[in-house]
Parts: structure tokens; C-alpha cells; sequence
């Protein structure tokens, strides 16, 4: 193959590659944000009941909700996969708490609720729809709702207090792959932790299928005396190929199979092979590597240059230096010669 169309080639892939990233930045973008503050961004938050922009705009005071303007969906593509998504935000309690709420239908309806931190009570709430993440500061712990079920974890565990007034930081991250929802929790100045505090595994997949999800941050605390601050927001979506998902496994299937029997394997018995397979191949190795050295030695000795040789000539073994050069042989008509030999005597 020629240079010229190995760099063709080459240049061809690397288009692909780098428009291929374009698109799928582009596909992605809609699906993701990331508000420090909020003042440049008003637009793109929508607060109901009580919530406001405090500190000129840089803060959310929540007393409702704040609710993202714009759809997702956790279920897309053609054939459709199921995306991992992540959100983080820093906030700082000394009221009664918030939560992190997802719904399809638009949230700001299905969460206009009497419950608890404004969440629905009733049939909404146990319809198989519905997903929050609470954040409960009276009694110091988070909790994992969907679909009627509730799971709780106390924050004791990490040495920190929710409604002490502080600074502090909550990851929220969804695993496709393996259908779990992971909750962190630290102060602004810790880094992430590698533990979750709660876990549970959700599937998003069976509760939304393809339908457009909308996300918000909601609280039911309306008095002046209690605080609810939103500092920062972030969220963003990775769908996971097509191809990475597994079938599930079927637990009938195994119950089917017949139990084995165990035996015990005699690690002894694969010694033997393995050593002389190892020295088999150690000797011929070391055998062809000595024959390339030995066929290279004998390239290069035939090449030797020729040296000039001394002949010992005649009774006194008199040593003679005699080499090797290449002469040109003129030979010369007699006549031609003769006739030169003539002229010069005559001129003579």
C-alpha cells in the first residue's frame, strides 16, 4: 500500500471520528446543564408557589418549586437504549428539607401535592411514575421514593447535620447499566465520596419507557423563619450503546438446571505440562536466535575487503609486495609499431 493513500485513509478516519464526537455533542447538549449561579440562566428555571431569585439572581430561595424548563428522556436512540444521567447541587438547610423530584407529564403539576416537601400524596404518588430523592433536615436523613416504595438512610454516618445552615453538596447518579440510583452526600469542601450513603435499583426503563421526563427541586416550607437556599445545579446524560446491554438472567432457568457435584481440582497435575511446554519453547527460542546470529556473522565475514599479499620470489627468498590492480591491455599492430621505430632512427 502507498504512502499517499495511507494518509488518505488516515485523514478519512480522523474526519469520522471528529465529526462523529460533533454529533453526538450536539445530540447531548439539550440533555445537560450546568448553573453555578443562577443569575445568567433565569430563563431556563421555572419557580411556582413561593420560590424566588435571591442575591441578585445567584441563589434560588425555594419555598415550591424550581423546575427545569425542558424535557428529557432517559429512554432513546434507535434501537433504544437506556441513559445514565447525574446531577449535583450544592444547598444549605435550616427549614424542614427539599427533595429531588423526576415525573413524567410535567412536574410542576404532578408535584403540586399537600405531602411532604410539596410531593403528591395518594394514587400520583404510587402510580409507578414518579422518583424522588428527599433530603429530610428534621430528622437528618435522605431517602429514595418510587413507585410506594421508601427507603431511608440517617446522615449521622458522615459527621454532618442538614439543617445546620451550611454549605453542603449532593451527587445524585442513575447506572444504566446496572439499573441503580446512587445518593452522595459531603460538605462543599470534601471531595466526592466513593461510597453512596443510599442505593437502590430502579428501573427507569419499565416506570417511563420513551416518554418525555420533566425534573425539579421541591420544598413546602412557607415560613419566613426557615431557609431553603439552591447555590448551584447541575445535570447531565450519557446514553449507554446499544450493544453494552445484557439480557437479564432468568432465576427460573436456574432452578431448572441440575445441581453438579463439586470436584476438587489437582492444581499438581497441570504443573508437569505447563514446565515443559515452558522449556520447549525457552529452547527453541534460544535455538532460532542463535541461528540468526550465526547467519549474520557469516554475511558479514565473507565481506571482507582484499589485502595486499607478500610472495617470497628467487634463491635469496627475497619478500616481494604485490597487490591487485586493475590494468587496461593496449595491443598494438607490429607494423604500426615498426614503422613509428623507423621514423624515429631517421630522424635520429
Amino acid at each position: 500500500m502507498s504512502p499517499s493513500l495511507i494518509s488518505s485513509s488516515f485523514l478519512s478516519l480522523l474526519i469520522f471520528v471528529f465529526l462523529g464526537a460533533i454529533s453526538a455533542d450536539q445530540a447531548s447538549s439539550s440533555s445537560s446543564f450546568s448553573f453555578l449561579g443562577f443569575e445568567h440562566d433565569i430563563a431556563s428555571i421555572g419557580l411556582f408557589g413561593g420560590s424566588r431569585f435571591v442575591s441578585g439572581g445567584s441563589t434560588i430561595e425555594l419555598s415550591g418549586l424550581a423546575v427545569f424548563n425542558e424535557s428529557i428522556r432517559v429512554v432513546q436512540g434507535n434501537p433504544q437504549s437506556l441513559a445514565s444521567f447525574s446531577t449535583n447541587f450544592t444547598f444549605s438547610l435550616s427549614g424542614d428539607g427539599f427533595a429531588f423530584a423526576m415525573s413524567p407529564c410535567g412536574v410542576s403539576s404532578n408535584l403540586s401535592g399537600n405531602g411532604r416537601f410539596g410531593l403528591p400524596l395518594g394514587k400520583i404518588r404510587t402510580l409507578g411514575n414518579f422518583l424522588s430523592v428527599e433530603f429530610d433536615a428534621s430528622k437528618d436523613r435522605v431517602a429514595i421514593g418510587h413507585s410506594g416504595s421508601h427507603k431511608v438512610r440517617n446522615v449521622s454516618s458522615l459527621n454532618l447535620t442538614l439543617n445546620s445552615g451550611r454549605k453542603l453538596q449532593a451527587w445524585i447518579d442513575y447506572e444504566a447499566y446496572s439499573r441503580r440510583l446512587e445518593v452522595r452526600l459531603s460538605k462543599v469542601i470534601s471531595p466526592r465520596l466513593s461510597e453512596p450513603l443510599l442505593s437502590d435499583r430502579i428501573d427507569l426503563w419499565e416506570m417511563w419507557d420513551d416518554r418525555e421526563v420533566f425534573m425539579g427541586l421541591s420544598s413546602s416550607s412557607r415560613s419566613s423563619n426557615q431557609s431553603c437556599l439552591i447555590h448551584s445545579w447541575s445535570f447531565s446524560m450519557k446514553v449507554v450503546p446499544h450493544w453494552m446491554h445484557s439480557q437479564p438472567l432468568d432465576p427460573n432457568a436456574l432452578s431448572e438446571v441440575e445441581a453438579e457435584p463439586l470436584s476438587v481440582h489437582d492444581k499438581k497435575k497441570d504443573c508437569l505440562p505447563k514446565f515443559l511446554a515452558a522449556m520447549i519453547f525457552g529452547v527453541s527460542s534460544g535455538a532460532l536466535g542463535a541461528l540468526c546470529i550465526l547467519y549474520l556473522w557469516t554475511i558479514f565475514r565473507n565481506r571482507r575487503p582484499i589485502k595486499s599479499e607478500k610472495i617470497v620470489v628467487g634463491k635469496d627468498k627475497q619478500q616481494l609486495d604485490c597487490e591487485y590492480k586493475k590494468v587496461e591491455v593496449v595491443v598494438v599492430h607490429k607494423a604500426v609499431e615498426d614503422g613509428r621505430l623507423g621514423a624515429s632512427e631517421t630522424g635520429t
